[in-house]
């Protein structure tokens, strides 16, 4: 007789818990209350130079940025970047976007406007992002990401977490949302685990050197700081690669679930205090907060059940 361990129904059973089984809607709302408050930050950061790079005759106006593509012949690719802001040439049409953009995130924030509201503010997203094209980054793909799992998940406030007495409920769109977003930031750390090991800086001591070398945009200029010592950068340099791994398989685990997110969080805040990547690295801590580890999460099932 084969073990309950290879039994097809119950590997089915656990695959279907993992990702469906009730999770308190609460949870939820608060992880998303903190990426709609990225969000308004990060549309916030767009507002001041809107009108210089999409504005008529600006370096990226619809027009300019037409010519590139034909220039370039990538007007096939093209016709996957789709957004409203293509039809605006005014840049007051470009702050009023910004400011619904920020209206609606302080909305979801607050657990109002349904569950249409979450999913018009992943659209805004993604219309600025891909207006932006050549301007976005890691900010923009990470915080859509999150975003998109978060609204599955049904609405609720920011605060409702701390709400005396509880009212959490649990539902499957919630587990799902937290699953998801828990799985989506794995596979980024991962990712980003095996760029840092494939990139020669990351091995010879340089990285944390090169993730602070200066630039206008700096919120905080390293030249000349105890950083240039090579003790300093290279044992920082070793750390962050060394952690990132380390933290993310502790998360998983019960029993070190709570360490393995302070090494993550604690890496987030490094990468923004050398890279000045602030909106990055909020998003990505944020997101960490979703991984709970299997263990505790079929307990809370089986809790649930027993009632």
């Amino acid at each position: 007789m084969s073990s309950s361990k290879n039994d097809p129904v119950s590997a089915w059973a656990a695959w279907d818990r993992f990702w469906f089984a009730p999770r308190s809607t609460d949870r939820m709302a608060m992880i998303r209350g903190l990426l709609c408050l990225v969000a308004a930050a990060y549309f916030a950061t767009c507002w001041a130079d809107a009108a210089f790079w999409y504005g008529g005759g600006g370096p990226f106006s619809a027009e300019r940025v037409a010519t590139f593509l034909r220039t370039a012949g990538l007007e096939g690719a093209a016709a996957w970047i789709v957004s409203p802001l293509f039809l605006f040439k005014s840049a007051w049409l470009y702050h009023l976007y910004l400011a619904v953009s920020i209206g609606v995130a302080g909305l979801v924030a607050c657990g109002r406007g349904g569950r249409l509201a979450p999913w018009a503010l992943w659209l805004l997203l993604v219309g600025w992002a891909n207006r932006a094209m050549i301007l976005a980054g890691l900010t923009e793909s990470l915080l859509s990401l999150g975003l998109f799992a978060s609204a599955i998940a049904p609405p609720g406030s920011l605060w409702a977490i701390r709400s005396k007495p509880p009212r959490s409920t649990s539902q499957w769109t919630a587990g799902f949302s937290q699953r998801l977003l828990a799985t989506q930031v794995s596979v980024v750390l991962i990712a980003t685990a095996a760029t840092m090991l494939a990139g020669r800086v990351w091995f010879n001591g340089l990285g944390a050197y090169a993730l602070a070398a200066p630039s206008p945009d700096r919120t905080i200029d390293w030249t000349n700081t105890i950083l240039l010592h090579p003790l300093v950068h290279e044992s920082l340099t070793h750390l962050m690669i060394v952690s990132l791994p380390i933290g993310l398989l502790m998360c998983w685990i019960e029993r070190t679930n709570r360490l393995g997110k302070t090494i993550l969080l604690l890496w987030c805040l490094i990468v923004a205090l050398l890279g000045s990547l602030w909106l990055y690295a909020a998003t990505m801590a944020v997101m960490v907060m979703a991984i709970d580890p299997i263990q505790k999460m079929n307990q809370q099932v089986d809790r649930a059940s027993a009632k």
